[in-house]
């Protein structure tokens, strides 16, 4: 991990630390998700759950957490942080809709344990055509593509969140919020492009390279992020504010337009599924709470004499 370069533009090392540490958790459950194609082995009712458990996760710290860090940062100026966060939402739509980023499905789909419901008002059809090409040795790479674009921006609106909540006085927790959603996401997009070449007939050694190098595409976000701050100069809050912004129109974009829809098209275990999206808002909710918490503690603490 950059631990020197986080250590030199970050507020504090406690800050670089969790921000290394949280990367290469990242990093290890996007490996883990590939190398197990786990999208391909929950099965078809947990990866509903999951789905709409991760849709309310990013749902919630998109509109909890990042969208009033970007209006701090930009000077509480409503205007401008709703008009980033507009431009991101529309940026990953663009990307879903050009490369097919994200097609969550398991082989299963067509054989579920549960009544079938062919009513139109319902919506419910177990053979909607999944964004993919099979039988085309490279259909992966679209998704590759759009993954890899998202998860630079991840990488980014992570270094983001730390270092805007460490110089709120946020410690340990810093970023936390941002972590828990993009460390939900991760495997299940890696799970994606390894099922997309494993159908694809792309080689074992090949599928380990991709995977590798997906896994690692989070940290070189953060880490280009970080480093092109200090050509920022006096802007810094500024860039800071709308890269947070971006992220949050991105995450309430996948949540919205991808994972939830993927949920509320099926008509079974409606209880369930809803109660998971419940679970994944209060989870986000209740880490906001927690760093609005360690802020105002922060905020009251006694300043240290040689506190940088």
């Amino acid at each position: 991990m950059c631990l020197p370069l986080f250590a030199a533009i970050l507020p504090n090392a406690t800050s670089a630390v969790t921000l290394a540490v949280a990367l290469a958790l990242i990093a290890a459950a996007a490996f883990a998700g590939g190398s197990s194609v786990a999208l391909a082995s929950l099965g078809h009712r947990p990866m509903q759950v999951l789905l709409s458990f991760t849709g309310g996760v990013l749902l919630g710290v998109g509109m909890l957490h990042l969208l009033p860090h970007a209006w701090m940062q930009l000077g509480r100026d409503l205007d401008t942080t709703m008009a980033w966060a507009l431009g991101g939402f529309f940026l990953m739509f663009l990307l879903e809709r050009a490369f097919h980023a994200h097609a969550h499905h398991t082989p299963d789909d067509g054989c579920c344990d549960h009544d079938h419901e062919d009513d139109p008002e319902h919506g419910h059809d177990h053979h909607r055509p999944v964004h993919r090409q099979v039988g085309n040795r490279w259909a992966w790479c679209g998704a590759f593509a759009g993954l890899t674009l998202h998860s630079l921006a991840d990488g980014a609106a992570l270094a983001a969140s730390v270092r805007s909540d460490a110089a709120h006085g946020v410690g340990l927790f810093a970023g936390l919020a941002t972590f828990l959603a993009i460390l939900l996401h991760k495997p299940l997009d890696a799970g994606i492009i390894a099922t997309l070449m494993i159908e694809s007939r792309a080689s074992p050694r090949l599928r380990t390279i991709v995977n590798a190098a997906y896994a690692a595409v989070v940290p070189l976000g953060a880490a280009a992020f970080l480093a092109s701050l200090p050509f920022a100069g006096g802007r810094q809050d500024v860039v800071l504010g709308i890269a947070m912004a971006v992220a949050a129109g991105a995450f309430i974009c996948i949540a919205a337009a991808d994972l939830l829809p993927e949920v509320q098209f099926h008509s079974h275990d409606r209880v369930l599924l809803t109660t998971a999206l419940a679970l994944g808002l209060a989870l986000a909710w209740g880490i906001t709470v927690v760093e609005k918490s360690s802020h105002a503690h922060a905020m009251h603490a006694p300043v240290a004499p040689e506190s940088r």
